[in-house]
């Protein structure tokens, strides 16, 4: 059974993550969306079960790691990406995220693949997911043996 993939995006000063995570998953069935404050995506989670949110990760890291506690309490079925600028400083940051429980931490820029293959393996740890059917090109020039 295919299900749509449903991501909502909190990175509010980089509306590029939203439409990255858009053209990542163009191949499937999914709603994306944007969300401009942490209210707007408590909001989009009540409205609709999401699979993921992509949030991005910002110091002070304080509200972060009480938005990813508030998730695994209020939506134990949404695996959470965090996003973020990456450097030798993130480091630490990167392997606490990890270690609290966020599904993974991706470096900006985003690779279309690699964001890919994370939220559809994050969302197939729910439910199961398939690349939209393609119609195939049918020829208007008979075969026949002889041709």
């Amino acid at each position: 059974m295919k299900h749509m993939i449903a991501v909502a995006v909190f990175d509010p000063n980089d509306p590029v993550t939203a439409r990255s995570v858009k053209d990542a998953l163009h191949e499937y069935q999914s709603v994306v969306i944007p969300c401009e404050s942490r209210q707007a995506m408590q909001a989009a989670m009540m409205q609709q079960q999401m699979d993921v949110l992509v949030l991005k990760l910002g110091k002070p890291f304080d509200e972060d790691f009480r938005t990813l506690a508030e998730v695994q309490i209020k939506a134990p079925h949404a695996e959470v990406i965090f996003v973020a600028q990456f450097d030798d400083e993130m480091l630490q940051d990167w392997m606490e995220v990890i270690q609290r429980g966020a599904y993974e931490f991706l470096p900006k820029p985003l690779d279309r693949d690699e964001l890919k293959h994370h939220l559809v393996r994050a969302t197939e740890k729910h439910h199961p997911v398939e690349p939209r059917k393609r119609g195939y090109a049918i020829s208007t020039r008979s075969l026949s043996a002889g041709t």
